[in-house]
């Protein structure tokens, strides 16, 4: 099965370096012009279905990058990681935001201020690549559209992962495709 992955386009969020996690923000004109890249990019690429997150910003990407192409079934498996009392908060790194929590670090697996655990989120992924081999033939072609750190999560959950593993690396651009066999 082939799986390609797109985080959704900018948001004034993005721009502020504003903690979004499951906060439902808009895209902005980049981020309409990210998808659409995305779009056109993907543009000779047949999908057999789409899945996307339920919150507008990737909603919205996935809209524009599938047209009337493909079926889009909207999962809340792929809403993005909850960051809790973070979210809202402004800074350029997310130790800046955290106050020097590394709410990424699967030892410490920080849950406290309502924080999705890095093994909840790690779990929700799995479920969610359980159900896309469930629903879905061998060679099929699946988009799927949600957000950084639950496509990270998705990520390590195909190439593998330890308690050592680096949670914030890769970093995708908003806009960036990523493709996947499973």
């Amino acid at each position: 099965m082939k799986l390609f992955v797109v985080r959704h386009g900018q948001t004034d969020w993005n721009l502020e370096h504003r903690a979004q996690g499951s906060v439902d923000i808009p895209l902005n004109a980049t981020g309409i012009l990210q998808a659409e890249e995305a779009r056109d990019k993907l543009a000779g690429m047949q999908f057999d279905i789409c899945y996307a997150s339920p919150l507008r910003r990737a909603k919205k990407t996935a809209e524009i990058i599938v047209g009337d192409k493909c079926p889009i079934i909207y999962n809340r498996l792929l809403v993005e990681r909850c960051f809790g009392d973070f979210e809202g908060l402004v800074g350029e790194t997310w130790d800046a935001i955290t106050g020097g929590i590394d709410i990424f670090d699967l030892k410490l697996d920080y849950g406290g201020r309502s924080v999705e655990s890095m093994s909840a989120v790690l779990k929700r992924a799995r479920r969610f690549l359980e159900l896309v081999k469930k629903e879905n033939p061998d060679a099929a072609r699946v988009l799927v559209v949600a957000h950084g750190a639950l496509l990270r999560a998705l990520h390590f959950n195909i190439v593998g992962y330890d308690e050592n593993t680096d949670f914030l690396n890769p970093r995708l651009k908003n806009g960036e495709v990523m493709e996947y066999e499973i």
